[in-house]
């Protein structure tokens, strides 16, 4: 399954849970005017993480509604309102509308900067063996070529995760582990949680998180911790977790649990810094958008939304070095657990 069906099917269960709300008495208006108004006023009740993206929301709508009068043509709806949207660069807030490309509010999702220092393809031929995946490779894990270590990719995060177990049986007595989430394109948190709890050996803070119940600039609900939890026969086993720029959302709160683990280190980029749950809206035209009504904080006290979790070592491939075949990020991870 490609990257953009998945995003339109994660956005339209976004959207039919969104439905289940109570309905308009009245239907809302599809001038341009009032569809500007309404996803404003939207992001204004229910958008989290204005303060740790530092925007002033009623700022930018004094740049941005005086662009909007109600002889506007959709196409310029539509760019005026990707230009609002672009100033959370969040990559957790999208647009999409008939005829047109997702347009994704965070830069790097836009511009799908670095994208090409990942190739799922070049770690299958060239680093691989004993290779299992499934059709969708949703999973992907085998023998590092010539070495006593098991590497797993995941390209999001939910029952895919289901196959930690066979993993972990079979690299148990491994020199070491190497957990891709380069690229991970998020999901359900829940599943990496539940699945590699016999990674610890007791139960570790994670991360809490608090969602908004309310109109109100601090209407949320109370402050929630999530831990990781040990389950079944614990391995204790040197563990290198790939992340880049790239790594999002669920597959961010999967970094952040391996981030509890002390015999796990983080290696590669700083991941996007979306870690909120997303939710999706539809406007009166039949545009849909997304949204984040959610804080969270990690085990530091910190919270890194918009910066990104930093690695514990920063090594960044050179695009050179992907296309004549060569991932130098895994390759240094691989180094490290034979050292």
């Amino acid at each position: 399954m490609n990257t953009l069906l998945k995003y339109l099917t994660s956005l339209v269960l976004f959207i039919g849970m969104a439905a289940c709300e109570p309905m308009f008495t009245e239907q809302p208006s599809m001038d341009p005017e009032a569809i500007f108004e309404n996803l404003w006023t939207t992001f204004l009740q229910e958008y989290a993480p204005f303060e740790e993206r530092n925007v002033d929301w009623e700022m930018e709508y004094s740049r941005f509604r005086p662009m909007i009068n109600s002889s506007t043509s959709d196409e310029e709806l539509f760019d005026v309102i990707s230009d609002l949207l672009e100033t959370l660069d969040d990559g957790h807030v999208s647009l999409t509308a008939p005829g047109k490309e997702i347009y994704f509010a965070n830069r790097i999702r836009r511009e799908k900067i670095d994208e090409g220092l990942f190739d799922l393809d070049v770690i299958q031929n060239n680093y691989l063996e004993n290779i299992r995946m499934d059709e969708d490779q949703s999973y992907i894990y085998g023998k590092i070529k010539n070495e006593n270590i098991g590497y797993i990719f995941f390209d999001f995060v939910g029952d895919n995760f289901f196959r930690m177990h066979d993993f972990l049986n079979e690299f148990e007595n491994a020199d070491g582990l190497i957990i891709d989430l380069r690229h991970n394109q998020g999901g359900d948190f829940t599943y990496a949680f539940s699945e590699i709890g016999r990674l610890t050996d007791q139960r570790r803070f994670v991360f809490k998180s608090k969602t908004k119940n309310g109109k109100g600039k601090d209407d949320f609900t109370p402050w929630f911790d999530w831990y990781l939890n040990p389950s079944g026969n614990y391995l204790e086993i040197p563990i290198v977790v790939l992340t880049d720029r790239f790594t999002i959302s669920a597959g961010e709160r999967a970094v952040m649990a391996f981030m509890t683990i002390p015999n796990a280190i983080t290696l590669g980029d700083t991941t996007n810094g979306a870690h909120g749950t997303m939710i999706g809206r539809e406007l009166a035209n039949g545009w849909f958008y997304s949204l984040v009504p959610q804080k969270v904080e990690l085990f530091d006290g910190k919270n890194y939304e918009g910066i990104g979790l930093p690695p514990d070592i920063f090594f960044k491939n050179k695009l050179e070095d992907v296309v004549s075949g060569k991932d130098e990020l895994l390759e240094n991870a691989i180094s490290r657990l034979n050292n």
